[in-house]
């Protein structure tokens, strides 16, 4: 077989294998990043390419997990921890956050970083098999995330396993009490305490942790109200509840409610925005609640925006 053949058979067991293109052959090497440089390939990571059409249609956290199969089937000795084990667990899709691929290492084979690897210390460690990988346990990624990450990154994570494999709160403590010398242990014991598994996407867990940091009250969230007009009952992202009775409501809005068929329930955006002003507009009419509105990008990049329209609204602090 020669080799384009060989290069072509190559990316495509890849492709169907779901990691991005690799090889320890030299000859290989220089054959993919000529590749590379025609624009035929890309280079994914340094050793780590794929086609250009492909990876663009990967979902993203499709193409964080091609590329950590492709570091597993390399070193297979390798055991995924922090935030690459949390992707694995399915509580982190943010292709941005994974510029490197976390591992975990014992006493035996603690290794120093280097290029894309960062090396987790686990003293006691017990890999498990999630998706045909060798991850770090639930509650050990999830330490490890809430003790190394940004509270508000780790606090998405935590809420996602509460939310989405049922771990307890107590698990958590526990876990985070017999661990008390590690590094980051008073982080990961803050995220702990106020980890929530009503939290319902990764956006309103780090809306709720940035409403934290700035010394709000923290605020009720996936509470019903009910419109007086219609009687029906409505569900608001955050509420406050002031001690006179009067409530405070904020509604973090994204584009996904508007375009998402399964959030609009076939409805065209104009419907669906109208809608919504309909339902804001009666919930208002009891005349104990002041509306706020926000998006993720002015809650994390316009921030005294959101801060102001909070204090206009009267939310209290801490």
């Amino acid at each position: 077989m020669k080799a384009n053949e060989r290069l072509t058979t190559a990316i495509t067991n890849a492709e169907n294998s779901g990691m991005c293109l690799w090889t320890r052959d030299p000859n290989g090497l220089r054959s993919i990043r000529a590749r590379v440089k025609a624009g035929e390939l890309i280079a994914v990571r340094d050793d780590l390419f794929a086609r250009p059409s492909y990876w663009s249609g990967l979902p993203y956290i499709e193409q964080i997990m091609h590329i950590l199969r492709a570091v597993i089937a390399k070193h297979r000795k390798w055991v995924l921890g922090g935030l690459s084990a949390a992707a694995v667990w399915g509580l982190n899709e943010t292709y941005r956050m994974h510029d490197h691929v976390y591992l975990a290492t014992d006493l035996r084979s603690h290794c120093r970083n280097r290029r894309y690897f960062k090396f987790l210390l686990v003293p006691s460690l017990e890999p498990e098999m999630r998706n045909g990988l060798p991850v770090t346990g639930l509650l050990q990624t999830v330490f490890d995330c809430a003790r190394t990450l940004p509270f508000d990154q780790a606090l998405a994570i935590c809420d996602a396993a509460m939310r989405i494999h049922g771990l307890a709160r107590s698990a958590m403590e526990t876990f985070v009490a017999n661990h008390r010398g590690f590094k980051g242990v008073s982080l990961a014991r803050k995220v702990f305490a106020h980890a929530d598994p009503r939290s319902e996407n990764g956006g309103e867990s780090i809306v709720r942790a940035l409403l934290i940091q700035w010394g709000y009250a923290v605020p009720l969230m996936q509470q019903w109200i009910t419109d007086p007009v219609t009687g029906r009952r409505w569900r608001v992202d955050f509420l406050w509840i002031l001690p006179d009775g009067r409530m405070i409501v904020l509604e973090l809005d994204g584009r996904e409610k508007y375009v998402n068929p399964v959030m609009t329930d076939g409805r065209d955006v104009t419907d669906v925005i109208l809608a919504e002003k309909e339902r804001e507009s009666g919930i208002q009419l009891r005349g104990d609640i002041r509306f706020v509105r926000t998006t993720f990008k002015q809650a994390t990049e316009q921030s005294e925006a959101l801060r102001f329209k909070l204090d206009l609204a009267g939310v209290p602090k801490c």
